[in-house]
């Protein structure tokens, strides 16, 4: 699915302002998330991210980020 590591995909994650519950939230580039012909995919466990500060890109509600990520990726496989 992708050629980044979830742990090279957390490192790069940018925080953002916590959910209504106080749950913090991570955005991470659309870019990093990509099929083996190159398409853009949305992960598992994620939102679309609607702001434009950063442009497109995924959103994680998480306390351990690369874990989710890690799931996420490996549930897209």
């Amino acid at each position: 699915m992708t050629h980044y590591t979830p742990s090279e995909i957390a490192q790069s994650a940018i925080k953002i302002k916590n959910d209504a519950n106080g749950n913090p939230r991570y955005y991470t580039p659309a870019y990093f998330f990509r099929d083996a012909q190159g398409e853009f995919i949305r992960p598992k466990y994620c939102r679309k991210y609607t702001g434009k500060r950063y442009g497109a890109g995924w959103v994680f509600t998480s306390y351990s980020l690369e874990n989710d990520i890690r799931d996420a990726i490996e549930g897209a496989a």
